[in-house]
């Protein structure tokens, strides 16, 4: 079995060199002599003929019409540009509308926010439209925004469809990407992200809200609502899309590079490519949404966040911070304990995904916003977490491979201790390669808890812990140890079998290897989508 696939893949698209060939075409004038031969007709001399100078390309901007009004985009050069009379946050966009790709790298450059569908609070006496618009997005657009409080929000209801491909990505950015400007450097908090608001279920409503209709959370950012009772709730497709230099906001009311509010298993999440966002890559509040095919880099905060009743899917997620970054993974089941009274009438359990074929590889540096670390895992959450990798040098409290945080549930019998006690948390097949492989627990276990060891419960179930060592030019991008050649922390050799899921769960696709990549997949289409945000890094 082969791990060193992903970072080959690193290697090859590092050394990959765009080369074209071009060069002036010279055209000399002729001249048509026909003093001698006079049955030569109608002939022209295109030496004399004026070339026409180049006209600007008529850019076909977004356009939508509006209780009778049209609003649309206008060209600007090579780009369309929107101010805030077609799109902010002080207007819900209820028409559908196309943006189409532009020609010669042009971007949509976006003044303000971009609201698609009305927003509703039912316990108002609104009612949500099921049948509202949609954002259509062309393979190979690029999206910009000028405002760091500018962000795309999908209301509950409305539709976004944005399916990019390999080679032509739907790219939402900064301006200071796009602008040509080379005084101007993009960053992370350049703008606010992907917002979307879904109608599934979530912990924080209760049976009787989600099932009349009456389920409204309040998402961070701008104040609008999700929740509800249906978690096949359909709210469009993101596939081959980038996002970069978005989220913003404070402890508690922040904008993620992605947010996946509440959204059900409808909705298609899958290559996706974030690189450089202030907060989360991809946070997931309640619903089953699956996400599939994910590349996270140098995030501020965590890759994948869950909480408040995330039960979806995930597979073949790389998580990847070496200059920054918290948590590959940071994971929470609810706000309260659900074997409280206030716990009883909710609309769903706590969170419990299940998780298939991750790498987290982190140097355990501390940035802005905590160590780079494997996973966290707190607040009564659960999971089932299969063919994991996570790979860190870092040896500082908080830079681990994994920590059970127990810091609100303590020794609750549905605590993340008793969880993992109980198989609620395990791994499968799976291996830490970590200088710290485990952070200490936050608050002594009490009970029948007190004699918890985590590293006894992991290695239980046939997962390994692999020396740091093994994986330490992990880093540079040259691994190229493969496991029959390692040793465990007793120096036996690795020898670790993937799970097999697909018989159970046909979202899963089964393979022979541990962690995001396989060592000899280059021609697949995950394996040319993370060749090329490897190279979006660089």
């Amino acid at each position: 079995m082969n791990l060193s696939g992903l970072f080959k893949v690193s290697l090859i698209s590092s050394a990959l060199v765009l080369a074209g060939c071009g060069g002036d075409i010279n055209v000399n004038p002729t001249t048509n002599d026909n003093r001698v031969d006079n049955s030569v007709d109608n002939v022209t001399n295109p030496g004399t003929t004026p070339v026409e100078p180049d006209k600007e390309v008529q850019l076909e901007c977004a356009t939508y019409t509006l209780d009778g009004t049209v609003f649309s985009g206008q060209q600007d050069g090579k780009n369309c540009k929107y101010n805030q009379a077609f799109a902010s946050d002080r207007k819900d966009i209820n028409a559908s509308f196309l943006i189409k790709a532009l020609p010669d790298n042009g971007a949509h450059i976006f003044e303000g926010a971009l609201f698609v569908g009305s927003d509703v609070d039912t316990s108002k006496g609104g009612s949500i439209d099921l049948d509202g618009p949609t954002l259509t997005i062309e393979a190979g657009a690029t999206i910009a925004f000028t405002k760091a409080d500018s962000f795309v929000r999908v209301a509950r209801g409305a539709n976004i469809h944005a399916v990019g491909e390999v080679d032509k990505p739907i790219t939402f950015t900064s301006i200071f990407e796009i602008d040509e400007d080379d005084a101007t450097t993009p960053a992370m908090q350049d703008w606010g992200g992907i917002q979307i608001n879904g109608m599934a279920t979530t912990v924080e409503c209760s049976k009787t809200e989600a099932e009349t209709g009456m389920c409204n959370i309040a998402a961070e950012g701008v104040v609008s609502y999700y929740g509800g009772n249906d978690d096949t709730d359909d709210s469009g497709t993101l596939k081959h899309v980038v996002v970069k230099y978005a989220g913003n906001g404070v402890e508690g009311d922040e904008l993620n590079s992605i947010t996946l509010n509440a959204v059900g298993s409808g909705t298609k999440i899958e290559y996706i490519h974030i690189h450089r966002g202030y907060d989360d890559g991809i946070e997931l509040f309640g619903g089953q949404v699956n996400i599939k095919h994910v590349v996270v880099t140098e995030t501020g905060d965590d890759g994948i966040d869950w909480d408040t009743g995330w039960k979806g899917n995930g597979q073949f997620i790389l998580v990847q911070t070496l200059t920054q970054g918290n948590h590959g993974f940071e994971t929470d089941g609810g706000k309260e304990d659900p074997t409280t009274a206030d716990g009883s009438d909710r609309a769903t359990s706590g969170s419990n995904p299940t998780i298939a074929n991750a790498t987290v590889v982190s140097n355990g540096i501390k940035g802005p916003r905590g160590h780079g670390a494997g996973m966290e895992m707190k607040e009564w959450g659960k999971a089932q977490l299969h063919n994991m990798l996570f790979v860190s040098k870092g040896t500082e409290d908080g830079a681990a491979c994994f920590d059970l945080f127990n810091k609100k549930d303590g020794s609750s019998a549905a605590g993340v201790h008793a969880n993992a006690k109980a198989g609620e948390i395990k791994f499968h097949n799976s291996i830490f390669a970590c200088a710290k492989n485990f952070e200490d627990i936050n608050t002594p276990l009490q009970g029948d808890l007190a004699g918890f060891d985590i590293a006894n419960w992991f290695t239980n179930d046939g997962n390994q812990l692999v020396g740091f060592a093994n994986f330490e030019n992990v880093l540079s991008g040259n691994l190229t140890t493969t496991l029959g050649a390692m040793k465990d922390k007793d120096g036996n050799n690795v020898a670790v079998e993937s799970s097999k899921l697909s018989e159970d769960n046909s979202f899963f696709t089964d393979v022979t290897y541990i962690g995001a990549l396989g060592e000899d997949e280059t021609d697949t289409e995950w394996a040319k989508f993370v060749a090329e945000s490897v190279k979006r890094t660089q």
